[in-house]
């Protein structure tokens, strides 16, 4: 039975896709790849910045569900030292989508 498996697996085209992913191959590159036009710099530079008690909200209430949620979780990778919150009236920053740019909207 185990040399049924070695057999298919070695059957299996390994060049590019999840079996090579899962198989330890070449990743995607350093940075995450988004299913949006998303330029993820200023919430690098946010994330490194603010301190590890801040909190921050995304607005991102005119955008497609697919642009809200690649936000979220850009966010949840670049500010993981903070407290994502819903009411922007209770963030420290809060973030907006302009053009494929996360952009600071206001800062208390």
């Amino acid at each position: 039975m185990v040399a049924a498996a070695v057999v298919a697996a070695a059957a299996v085209p390994w060049s590019d896709g999840p079996l090579r992913r899962l198989a330890g191959g070449g990743g995607d590159g350093p940075e995450p790849r988004f299913d949006v036009a998303l330029d993820p710099h200023e919430l690098r530079e946010l994330g490194r910045s603010l301190p590890q008690d801040a909190t921050y909200a995304i607005d991102a209430s005119n955008e497609t569900p697919l642009v809200q949620g690649n936000l979220k979780a850009a966010g949840q990778l670049y500010l993981a030292r903070q407290t994502p919150v819903h009411d922007p009236r209770q963030a420290d920053v809060v973030l907006g989508y302009r053009a494929g740019r996360v952009i600071e909207v206001a800062r208390r």
